[in-house]
């Protein structure tokens, strides 16, 4: 069976780097003033990924791909925008006490949670309660001619 998508190593590809974001963002939340946290978070992630990834079968592989790349939520886009503002407001604001380095660092962490919670609230006043996908989905019943 060929990909809908693309290769099975671009689907493993893309699944990883999908989850290792996901980790990244979760272990941004868990413990944000530990700037390694989310680094060790998004090589969780990136594990993850790649076990999940390595053990389908390539038309599985499509198709979970295939809901992920459907499912693309703005959280990146929120994390992305708050770990920009927060690495450049931090340092800004207690550019004496923290100094560059770690106000960049802490900024980009506590920007970046920041906008994850912004997601996530922004969806649970809308009633658009989306929690991360675990990427299982019910695999649908292939049609046997009668």
């Amino acid at each position: 069976m060929t990909s809908v998508t693309g290769t099975k190593q671009s689907d493993e590809t893309y699944l990883l780097t999908y989850r290792a974001i996901q980790g990244s963002q979760i272990a941004s939340l868990a413990a944000t003033p530990i700037w390694m946290v989310p680094v060790i978070g998004s090589a969780i992630g990136a594990a993850a990924g790649y076990v999940q990834g390595s053990q389908f079968t390539p038309g599985i592989l499509s198709r979970t791909v295939a809901d992920v790349r459907a499912d693309v939520s703005r959280r990146d886009d929120y994390q992305l925008i708050g770990s920009v503002v927060g690495a450049l407001a931090l340092p800004a604001i207690f550019l004496r006490s923290v100094g560059l380095f770690n106000g960049l660092l802490g900024g980009v962490g506590l920007g970046g949670a920041t906008g994850v919670l912004t997601y996530y609230c922004h969806g649970w006043m809308h009633d658009e309660t989306r929690l991360p996908s675990t990427g299982e989905k019910p695999i649908p019943e292939a049609d046997v001619p009668k």
